[in-house]
């Protein structure tokens, strides 16, 4: 018995209507793009702000003008990167006791409370204080996109001399061997007096969604 065959659809108009198209490679990444903002530029200032930890202690930038260098790492609860970026940060922490280095952590997330940031960091022995950004508008200023983002100041400008990761083990499937030891070399080179070879790095992360973010 001849199969019956279904009538092509048509359109108001009256011409046939074509199937959908699947997005191309170009949609996607608009649609990536959309979600995303322009990170702070090392050299860029860095305006002062003032945070509460996890554990209801304030953290205020520009009073820790005596320091070296202030890094701040991004951090959300539940992210693998993260988890497995904390240990290699906390090392350098260990790494720099005389150089006076300021090492914090930045949660700019909407849903992470006090509470459950306080259950994670003692869950994964982050070891370091975790600043909660719940008006997200340090993370605006900052421009930041992903968990594991690393950001140094140099207290003596305040201004941006890095961004990117720690290093370049992390990937988002895999780990591998160290090859770049960006935020170490950084440091050293800040340190030293020196320019830094390396300013920004490509950071792989768990993107943090920022609602209210305008997009030109």
């Amino acid at each position: 018995m001849p199969t019956r065959r279904e009538p092509r659809r048509r359109s108001n108009t009256g011409v046939p209507a074509r199937a959908p198209t699947p997005p191309t490679l170009l949609t996607w990444v608009l649609l990536f793009l959309a979600g995303t903002a322009t990170a702070l530029a090392p050299g860029a200032h860095v305006a002062d702000f003032t945070l509460t930890d996890a554990t209801g202690t304030p953290h205020e930038l520009y009073a820790l003008s005596a320091k070296k260098a202030v890094v701040i790492m991004t951090q959300s609860n539940g992210c693998p990167i993260v988890r497995l970026a904390v240990p290699a940060l906390r090392e350098l922490r260990d790494r720099y006791p005389k150089q006076d280095i300021e090492f914090l952590l930045l949660n700019p997330t909407l849903q992470d409370s006090a509470k459950t940031v306080r259950e994670e960091a003692a869950e994964f022995k982050f070891g370091l204080p975790v600043m909660l950004d719940p008006t997200q508008k340090v993370g605006e200023a900052l421009g930041v996109n992903r968990t594991a983002e690393v950001y140094v100041i140099d207290p003596k400008s305040w201004t941006l001399v890095y961004h990117g990761p720690i290093d370049d083990r992390l990937n988002y499937e895999t780990q591998r061997p160290v090859q770049h030891r960006y935020l170490s070399d950084a440091l050293d080179e800040m340190l030293a007096g020196k320019s830094i070879a390396v300013a920004s790095a490509s950071s792989p992360g768990c993107l943090i969604n920022f609602p209210n973010r305008k997009h030109g």
